[in-house]
């Protein structure tokens, strides 16, 4: 895969962590992801994965998850959510047994949607 990975971090006021999520994680990628879910897990008490721009996950993607809910377990901490999960990672979630690890929650609605 060729796009790159971007992670943003935002900070809220009662110390939990959005980590917004986007382009691919991949082999070339996922490193930069568990690092900052690893960051984020020490620094702040929840966090949250806003996945919806996230185009695409493969395996290596799937154990930065996997690793994210061992991590939050062994800090006491609560799993991490996984907000805005596209179809084809729910399906790799599913099919990885791992859908029942996270509360996954619908993508914010965009400004436009949010519009009467």
């Amino acid at each position: 895969m060729t796009e790159s990975l971007r992670v943003e971090t935002t900070r809220g006021p009662d110390r939990s962590a959005v980590l917004r999520v986007e382009g691919e994680v991949d082999l070339a990628t996922a490193d930069q992801l568990h690092a900052a879910v690893m960051a984020a897990l020490a620094e702040h008490d929840a966090v949250t994965l806003e996945l919806s721009h996230a185009m695409f996950f493969d395996a290596r993607g799937l154990h930065v998850l996997h690793a994210a809910h061992q991590e939050a377990v062994r800090r006491g901490k609560p799993i991490p959510v996984l907000r805005g999960v596209r179809p084809l990672l729910a399906r790799a979630l599913h099919a990885a047994r791992m859908s029942t690890l996270f509360t996954l929650e619908p993508a914010p609605p965009t400004p436009a949607s949010a519009a009467p």
